[in-house]
């Protein structure tokens, strides 16, 4: 532990759709440092850095970017969000939503506050919308399927939705023009930074990235 060969990870993260880039990313980083003892903290959290500086967790991944004087904050990479859409929706036939479209819709989405949703705090509350109605639910395949039987419209990152559309169950379109965004970050204690794994896992999730369609390691 003293020459940083081995050490604690445990990750803190609220993605409910991150699993098709961390696991791989954990899965290699165990592999190259196996002494070091990794865990996954998830689950949605009020303050995302509250389990760093409990000591809780090791490293946060956070949808927002955060300056804190005792954290070193790296940018991991940043995806493309799709609409998706029942296959006969009438909005299906639009080249993309624009914030008036969600005013008449129920809007579907994890169990989270408006400001951890991208969608939201992006794009309908800067626009002056709120959706008609708001359902939630925890798994991604749970909101697909209540999009699939019209039960409202759904925001979720292409990745995450990328298997429901090839195989047709709903149709995914563009938010906004030009269209929504989001990044991810990872927040570190500063002093924990330094060390050779933290870092090796920082690069492994940004090469993770590079198999996500619509996605780009950051810069």
């Amino acid at each position: 532990m003293r020459e940083g060969k081995s050490g604690n990870l445990s990750i803190a993260v609220e993605c409910h759709s991150c699993f098709d880039w961390l696991m791989p990313a954990m899965d290699a980083l165990r592999s190259r440092w196996p002494e070091v003892e990794m865990d996954l903290l998830s689950g949605f959290l009020a303050d995302p850095l509250q389990p760093l500086r409990d000591g809780q967790a090791d490293l946060a991944i956070l949808g927002e970017k955060v300056i804190a004087p005792d954290l070193a904050v790296l940018p991991l990479f940043d995806f493309d969000f799709l609409a998706l859409l029942a296959r006969d929706h009438p909005l299906a036939s639009q080249p993309h939503l624009k914030a008036a479209d969600f005013a008449c819709e129920t809007l579907i989405t994890y169990p989270v506050p408006d400001n951890k949703l991208d969608v939201m705090r992006q794009v309908l509350l800067p626009g002056g919308i709120q959706p008609k109605a708001r359902r939630t639910a925890e798994l991604t395949v749970a909101i697909v399927q209540l999009v699939a039987s019209r039960r409202g419209i759904a925001v979720l990152p292409r990745w995450a939705a990328l298997p429901y559309l090839e195989r047709g169950y709903v149709v995914g379109r563009p938010v906004g023009d030009p269209p929504l965004r989001g990044e991810l970050f990872a927040a570190v204690p500063a002093p924990l930074a330094e060390r050779a794994y933290v870092r090796e896992f920082v690069e492994l999730v940004r090469g993770s990235a590079q198999a996500l369609d619509g996605s780009a390691p950051a810069a």
